[in-house]
């Protein structure tokens, strides 16, 4: 004779099984997390502007995919300045502005390697190198070394070059020289409709 299975039985089993999808399903969506940074969806990370409040939304960005290093720590309220020169193929004009910075600069001219290795000449905590194509709201590239052997030893983000161009200009319409930034957000298990997005861009 078949035993009985009680209604309570299977409500138990159907419960853990409903918990479990629950667990999995939030997994999927963590973005960050501090100081060990797991990265999924594409490997994309998010940079939150504070200050001008203009510009105060989350930025997706992408780290370099064969050079730099991840960050090890998240920094808060740090200053995010341009380069000079903005394509930071050369040494920066601005240096004694930067070090323990992040640094904002374009893609164009020269590997990503230099762009970043001067950054680093001057201090800089971390790069960001926005796209060139500054009405690219959509797409991310794959920033990869430039087989020069050359070490580098900050962070390396990729930003859509649309906001890169709205983040610089606007600094440069209110005549502030820094914004003030969290970088990377720990967005752990919240939906990107959540995070607070530019407006311009389509996420």
């Amino acid at each position: 004779m078949k035993p009985k299975i009680s209604v309570k039985y299977l409500f138990t089993v159907l419960s853990l099984i409903l918990d479990t999808l629950v667990s999995v399903v939030a997994e999927k969506k963590v973005l960050v997390t501090v100081p060990n940074i797991d990265v999924l969806l594409t490997d994309i990370l998010f940079m939150e502007i504070i200050r001008p409040a203009e510009i105060s939304y989350s930025y997706k960005i992408r780290p370099a995919k064969n050079f730099g290093v991840p960050f090890i720590q998240k920094y808060s309220m740090v200053d995010l300045i341009a380069a000079k020169p903005y394509h930071g193929c050369s040494p920066l004009t601005n240096a004694h502005f930067l070090s323990g910075k992040v640094v904002l600069l374009q893609r164009g001219e020269c590997s990503f390697v230099t762009k970043t290795l001067n950054a680093e000449a001057a201090g800089a905590l971390a790069v960001v190198i926005a796209d060139n194509d500054i009405s690219n709201d959509v797409s991310f590239v794959d920033m990869v070394d430039d087989n020069t052997e050359r070490e580098v030893h900050i962070p390396s983000m990729f930003m859509l070059g649309k906001n890169g161009h709205i983040i610089k200009t606007t600094l440069e319409r209110l005549g502030i020289q820094s914004a003030k930034i969290n970088i990377p957000v720990n967005a752990t298990g919240s939906p990107t409709h959540i995070v607070s997005q530019p407006p311009w861009t389509l996420w």
